[in-house]
């Protein structure tokens, strides 16, 4: 059998061109000629078809058939997008510590590598929704009843994911690795086709328009942004799961308060944590600050900062509870914690130190916890004195015998203790230590065994 192409004889594997004719199997696999059957029997060629079809875009608006929902006056929208539609158009608002703008976490590369391999490998993909934002240009049209259409422009921002920004991390690694085809992934054109025509369920919400009536439903004279009300959303979507970390979860409860929104219970019935989680960030923000640069506000796991603010917030729960800290003002709260934080420095500064502090137990948890717990026993003895907003000198006195603790990692009687048990034990040990190297009256002080929950 003779090659209609370069006319040897074939050995081998014969293709046959759409015409016809037979061609062998190196003239069909030469890049210099072209058969238009290669279209749909070379993988590489039928991958390029299916980016191509994924691509082939006309319009500048993608429509959603959509049902309007409206929830205590706040408009949503259910409906459905394809991921590559979705992927066109979304944005992430990160969470940015320097400002305390956005509110998503980082995102992390296991999780979208396991959806990844979640999509491509498993015969029954199923994904929950997503809920994301339409800040603007979005537009509803109501065809009849609650059914209508979303007119949004195909542009990136056009929505921005409050909750499933790893799922859509994993349809994105999807388009990323197999348009370059990566030859690692047993993959194929029509899987590629079908995930990137996979519909997802979602639910949008209209946040400019959800800012406004709920500034004005409100009986204070706020102002609220789109993005105030996403915080809130992801905020209370995330509360009870462990996707979101403890400490982001204590940033934007305090963020979140400052918009001025009112009325989300799980913020409103920790109105301590809200201040304890402003002091915390006032802290770590403030140049002159004792704990300047050393408390991780958004739980970064690849952050070096020694103090979780989730562990600073939760550790002043038994100093907010102290009788005479708590009437006081936040701006005297915030002014006491912070002056005893110097004091503790000026005693112990080398535990502050930014090369050393991984050798002392001070910033650890324990430590932040049971000074915390002293601190309370501090603002009970002056208040004895009749000192009420306790001053450098007063905190500096009580203090003082700390100095000689063995505050060192490697033998410390607080380094091998964890847990609440542990702290309770930690407060004791720092307790005597004060009362067994101090002129001063604090006979009376018993170990503040406030319960943490």
């Amino acid at each position: 059998m003779i090659c209609a192409c370069c006319g040897n004889k074939i050995e081998g594997e014969t293709h046959i061109a759409n015409d016809g004719r037979q061609v062998c199997d190196r003239c069909w696999n030469n890049p210099a000629l072209f058969f238009p059957d290669k279209l749909k029997t070379n993988k590489g060629f039928r991958f390029l078809t299916a980016i191509n079809d994924t691509q082939n875009i006309r319009e500048d608006f993608i429509r959603v058939s959509v049902i309007k929902l409206v929830q205590k006056g706040i408009q949503l929208f259910v409906g459905k997008m394809k991921s590559k539609d979705i992927l066109d158009l979304y944005e992430i608002d990160k969470f940015k510590e320097e400002n305390l703008e956005g509110y998503q976490r980082q995102q992390y590369e296991e999780r979208t590598s396991e959806l990844f391999e979640y999509l491509v490998k498993c015969p029954l993909p199923v994904m929950p929704g997503l809920f994301v934002s339409l800040r603007s240009g979005a537009n509803f049209s109501c065809k009849e009843g609650d059914y209508g259409v979303l007119t949004i422009p195909r542009k990136k921002g056009a929505i921005w994911i409050i909750d499933g920004q790893h799922r859509l991390g994993g349809f994105e690694k999807v388009r990323d690795r197999l348009q370059w085809l990566d030859h690692s992934i047993d993959a194929n054109p029509d899987m590629f086709s079908r995930l990137m025509n996979y519909e997802l369920p979602v639910v949008f919400i209209d946040a400019e328009n959800a800012a406004q009536e709920v500034a004005f439903s409100s009986d204070e004279q706020i102002k609220l942004a789109s993005q105030d009300i996403e915080r809130s959303i992801f905020f209370i979507v995330n509360k009870t799961q462990k996707g979101i970390s403890s400490s982001l979860k204590d940033a934007l409860l305090y963020r979140i308060n400052f918009a001025g929104l009112r009325g989300i219970p799980t913020i409103d019935k920790e109105d301590w944590r809200v201040q304890a989680a402003f002091i915390g960030i006032m802290l770590e923000k403030k140049q002159d600050s004792p704990l300047a640069g050393m408390i991780n506000i958004s739980g970064d796991r690849g952050s070096k900062k020694p103090i979780q603010l989730n562990s600073f917030t939760s550790s002043l729960r038994t100093l907010f509870a102290n009788r005479v800290f708590k009437p006081l003002n936040i701006n005297d709260k915030a002014e006491s914690v912070a002056t005893y934080w110097k004091v503790l420095k000026q005693i112990i500064p080398n535990t502050f130190d930014a090369s050393q502090w991984k050798g002392y137990m001070v910033l650890k948890a324990i430590g932040i916890y049971s000074l915390h717990w002293i601190a309370s026993d501090a603002f009970s003895r002056n208040a004895e004195m009749g000192v009420y907003i306790s001053s450098e000198p007063h905190i500096t006195e009580f203090l003082a015998p700390l100095r000689n603790f063995d505050w060192t990692a490697r033998t410390s009687p607080i380094a091998i203790l964890g847990g609440m048990k542990g702290v309770h034990r930690a407060h004791e040990l720092l307790l005597q230590s004060i009362n067994g190297n101090s002129n001063n009256s604090t006979d009376s002080l018993t170990p503040n065994l406030h319960k943490i929950a």
